[in-house]
């Protein structure tokens, strides 16, 4: 799509005789899935979404003219209508100013070893039927396995950047149902890896761990005492605590309406001092990409630094409110749009919590009484109140250091936030990468993310 960028050019030009700042984004998505389970195999691809949005701030509100004609004529006439829109709309002289980067003009693209646009669809099945093969075993009854891959073209342009990204990535996902005596159980697992179809094996960890955890939680039952206990969270469940503790409650254009209580601890401890939090876009994990919605280049953001609450994430718009508040608050590049015709929002990338120290297995053994969580389903937060929920399939006892085999199922952990990060006493050296999922803005507006983190130890209530 870059050689859109000339007219995209021409279109801010127009657009900026009138408007103090104007920016024009243009974006391809496509790709392909496979399902399979007993019943049906399907090979489809992801439904084609590509057009241009140009977009003009008044100095008061932001204007935005959508079209999917990818071409310069298409371009041009949509900068006209826009353009009219906004003489209507009238121009706010001593309105915010909204900063348009320094001069930059670079294109990027995630490699793929094996570009997996060019895998044939036979091929693509046959890896599907095999990972459903991999998950077979003992009282297993049914499995689904999904395999896909998507790509994203995106080009930016506003008076001082031309940029251009291709972002690739490959996804594996297994769902099974074991069952014995009228009981069931369901459990997942899979990965997203940045680049091309080399990603896609069959040796993946998470293949053993629902072998051997499927048939463990067949009839398990819930905690017999539920309660506040000491738990360790392996380093998925510690991912999606991240995400869920820290998620929205750090996009700041919730600052702006008042709905986080992050708002009000900048600065301030959080959380253990043994506690590390980031949200970084340019780690390489599956959420990763060089630039996000508004043409910031991506870069790690630093959340809570020893316990303290230092940084939150945002878009140009919140960024800029917040300064011409008088907060001093660092860009961020996490204005995303969930399609290229949807607009920006503050949204979290790859968040996770920082290594620490301990292994597992020390973790585990620092506990007289409590219990291992794993395999997390999902969760959800309370920015305004600073509440969190988090689901799981699988709590196993822990009596005098040692896991003693008993599992409970599902478990809800809820809770402070800032008392469960408080309570935090050990954390794991391992960094796992929970690459699975996607993230709405309330009950829409999703986009890709991933959580992570290491092991961690403290006090939750559980039940």
């Amino acid at each position: 799509m870059d050689h859109l960028i000339p007219a995209l050019v021409e279109a801010v030009r127009l657009l900026e005789l009138q408007a103090p700042y104007a920016s024009a984004y243009a974006r391809r998505d496509a790709g392909t899935q496979v399902r399979i389970d007993s019943a049906t195999t399907s090979c489809q691809p992801v439904p084609p979404n590509a057009g241009v949005t140009l977009t003009a701030w008044t100095g008061a509100r932001f204007l935005e003219e959508s079209t999917d004609r990818l071409d310069p004529a298409g371009i041009a006439a949509s900068a006209a209508a826009l353009a009219e829109r906004v003489t209507m709309a009238g121009i706010v002289r001593d309105g915010l100013a909204l900063e348009p980067g320094e001069p930059l003009q670079r294109s990027f693209a995630q490699v793929m070893a094996e570009d997996s646009r060019s895998v044939p669809a036979a091929t693509k099945i046959e890896v599907a039927r095999a990972l459903r093969a991999a998950v077979a075993g003992e009282l297993l009854q049914e499995a689904t396995a999904v395999v896909g891959d998507v790509h994203a073209e995106i080009v930016f342009v506003n008076r001082t950047r031309r940029l251009h990204q291709h972002l690739h990535r490959v996804r594996q996902i297994v769902l099974g149902i074991w069952a014995k005596d009228g009981a069931q159980v369901q459990l997942h697992g899979g990965f997203e890896r940045i680049g091309g179809w080399e990603h896609q094996r069959l040796d993946g960890a998470y293949l053993t761990d629902l072998r051997r955890d499927g048939p463990r939680l067949i009839g398990a039952p819930r905690l017999s005492d539920p309660g506040e206990h000491t738990c360790v969270f392996d380093g998925a469940f510690a991912g999606i605590f991240a995400h869920e503790a820290f998620g929205h409650g750090t996009e700041q254009d919730l600052y702006l309406k008042d709905r986080s209580e992050g708002a009000h601890w900048l600065g301030k401890p959080v959380a253990s001092p043994l506690v590390q939090m980031f949200d970084d876009p340019a780690n390489g994990w599956a959420a990763s990409y060089f630039f996000d919605d508004e043409g910031t280049l991506a870069q790690p953001t630093e959340i809570i630094h020893d316990g303290v609450l230092v940084a939150g994430l945002n878009d140009r718009y919140s960024h800029a409110v917040l300064g011409h508040r008088g907060l001093s608050v660092r860009k961020t590049a996490n204005g995303r749009r969930e399609a290229y015709d949807h607009k920006p929002y503050t949204r979290m990338t790859n968040t996770f919590f920082g290594a620490g120290t301990s292994t597992v297995e020390e973790l585990i053994a620092g506990v007289e009484r409590g219990y291992f969580l794993t395999h997390p389903s999902n969760g959800m937060e309370d920015p305004k109140g600073w509440g969190i929920q988090l689901e799981g399939a699988m709590a196993e006892e822990i009596v005098g250091g040692k896991l003693t085999g008993r599992v409970f199922s599902p478990v809800v952990v809820t809770g402070s936030v800032p008392r469960l990060l408080h309570s935090v006493d050990g954390v794991g050296r391992e960094l796992v990468e929970a690459s699975v999922g996607m993230c709405g803005k309330g009950y829409k507006e999703w986009v890709k993310v991933t959580d992570g983190g290491p092991a961690l130890r403290l006090r939750a209530v559980i039940a």
